[in-house]
């Protein structure tokens, strides 16, 4: 590795005319030298420490128009041409040599120091490259077992790691346009950490096509219940009751705001929630409990009493005292149009794996169970890696039910004694559909994503860390985006996407987003906290695919004789449910 501070003059590029606080140009004296720069290359430049080097990237290439001089020879005309070509540089680093406590070359994201006007520059590829991509990955490969995402595109014999504690520590991203690989990049990352002893990941799987994972040996899979499960549901299926949302949540899900008795309706619901939790709690005996309970606090409530008290209110009729005439009381006909629209939301077998209960989850203790199968890290008794299913859950309430399982996720965590609490990640795939721009969002989502926002800013202290999957990085909220400082970008070739993306590069990193277009399928941008060297990775396959294969329409149409069962097909559309009978 010392022969890095010893370039041979074959690699010599230019040397250096302008320096700035993060870039610096150079100057290439002949055209022949300016063949051999490629933009997005790397390079080093020497400084005055002769043991430290400046890494950087180049940004743009410039052949400047030559200047044309003339002067008399032997009483003729001559005329030279000028050639002043320029490189421009983003500076990414310094390599540190052997010497001032440390006995061996290591690299830092730091700009320590910058080179001097004059100073030389040379270019990093070949055996040089594949070197210091090298000593790159064995930097991030301190940990026992370090996260491979494949290799260098720069220098395919050099594996590309990084580093997992900043990976999730941070907060990452994962972005790329439909059939660009992103699924596998997923896929990839999920089955390395379902390979450590004590994982523990909770993915949110809109469409069903983390399935597939469920061959590894430390990944389970759940559903929330859809239709034909509220009757005989099987072990692998989930119920998210209504007694689990927060107040604002469960207003967000049966309150219309724009009614001109919502603010009357939400304060007698309360009323009413409040009534019955404490009810239910005397009856279990649980006098802590009572003592200190809040209408936010995960009691089991009769839903029946609430619906009860409101319908007395909405017909109530109070004795007037002074005419002996009976009138209408404070709330009546507050709750006509807020009952039936209640009433439809519970009678909707599309709901009900949060109102069609059973007497299980009924009981104080079926929370418990819950946050059991959702936390529990990796053991010889079950999975660490958790996929939940939440492809039967309807569209417009599946922020506001996507939110409530990462809410419980990080309260729990809040409330964890510091030294029992284990770390656990959330991985958010198609998170455009519930991390919409808050400008975008209605009511429900704007519910979800206050929950997500405080996850993507306190989520660290707590050990709750967010991977956020998506195809329209431009669609996301930016407040959950700009905590993500870990960047996995694969091909991106809308403008709005990759302006979104830029955005939350550092300065010096800016140029990236025009390579994203030009990138190959599985081929990804590294960026961030995780990485020391932003990078050009190949992802390499993961051992179990995720179903998100891009349909090949012109092969099929192809075909002599296709397979397709419509009626199959319709009779799962009329039973709300993929071969199971209602």
């Amino acid at each position: 590795m010392q022969s890095l501070f010893n370039m041979p003059e074959d690699y010599f590029a230019g040397t250096v005319n302008r320096v700035d606080s993060y870039s610096v140009n150079i100057t290439a004296p002949d055209d022949i030298l300016l063949r051999k720069i490629n933009v997005n290359g790397y390079v080093l430049l020497n400084t005055s420490d002769p043991n430290r080097r400046l890494v950087g990237r180049i940004d743009r290439v410039i052949r400047v128009q030559s200047e044309q001089q003339g002067y008399k020879e032997d009483g003729e005309e001559v005329y030279e041409y000028r050639v002043n070509n320029d490189v421009t540089i983003n500076a990414l680093g310094t390599l540190k040599g052997p010497g001032g406590g440390r006995d061996r070359v290591s690299f830092t994201r730091a700009v320590e120091t910058l080179p001097e006007i004059g100073a030389k520059c040379f270019l990093l590829t070949g055996t040089y490259l594949t070197a210091f991509a090298g000593m790159i990955a064995e930097e991030a490969a301190g940990t026992a077992n370090p996260l491979i995402l494949g290799h260098y595109t720069m220098a395919p014999d050099a594996k590309a790691i990084i580093d997992g504690n900043a990976f999730f520590q941070r907060h990452a991203m994962v972005v790329g346009s439909t059939g660009s690989g992103k699924s596998w990049a997923a896929a990839k990352i999920i089955e390395q950490a379902a390979g450590l002893h004590s994982s523990n990941m909770l993915i949110f799987d809109v469409h069903g096509e983390y399935a597939p994972l469920v061959g590894h040996p430390n990944i389970t899979r759940y559903r929330i219940a859809g239709p034909g499960d509220l009757d005989n549901p099987e072990e692998d299926v989930i119920f998210l009751p209504y007694w689990l949302l927060g107040y604002e949540d469960m207003l967000a899900l049966i309150l219309d705001r724009t009614d001109d008795n919502a603010p009357n309706q939400a304060m007698a619901f309360s009323s009413a929630v409040i009534d019955a939790k404490c009810k239910a709690l005397e009856e279990a005996g649980m006098k802590e409990e009572l003592q200190t309970f809040t209408i936010d606090s995960p009691v089991p409530y009769d839903l029946d009493h609430v619906v009860a008290e409101l319908d007395f209110l909405n017909k109530e009729r109070v004795l007037n005292q002074g005419t002996g005439k009976e009138n209408n009381g404070p709330f009546n006909g507050r709750f006509s149009r807020f009952l039936p629209r209640l009433a439809a939301k519970r009678s909707d077998r599309r709901h009900g794996f949060l109102f069609r209960l059973g007497a299980e989850q009924l009981q104080v203790e079926y929370f418990d169970k819950l946050v059991d199968k959702l936390m529990h890290y990796n053991s010889p008794s079950r999975a660490g890696v958790k996929i939940i299913d939440f492809s039967e859950v309807p569209s417009d309430i599946l922020p506001i039910i996507i939110s409530l399982a990462a809410r419980l996720v990080f309260q729990v965590q809040q409330w964890s004694d510091a030294p029992n609490r284990h770390p656990i990640a959330l991985v958010c795939d198609e998170a455009h559909l519930y991390l919409p721009n808050s400008n975008r969002a209605d009511a429900s989502e704007l519910r979800a994503l206050e929950h997500f926002e405080r996850i993507a800013k306190e989520g660290r202290k707590y050990g709750v860390s967010l991977l956020v999957i998506s195809q329209r990085p431009s669609e996301l909220n930016a407040t959950v985006m700009s905590q993500c400082n870990n960047v996995i970008a694969l091909r991106l070739s809308n403008q709005s996407d990759k302006a979104a993306v830029s955005n939350f590069l550092p300065e010096n990193l800016g140029g990236i987003k025009d390579i994203l277009p030009a990138l190959g399928v599985g081929e990804a941008i590294v960026v961030g906290d995780s990485c020391l060297l932003p990078s050009r990775i190949k992802i390499s396959e993961p051992e179990y695919r995720p179903s998100s294969g891009t349909v090949k329409f012109w092969d099929i149409w192809g075909r002599h004789k296709a397979s397709q069962e419509l009626s199959v097909a319709v009779q799962n559309m009329r039973r709300q449910s993929s071969g199971k009978i209602c």
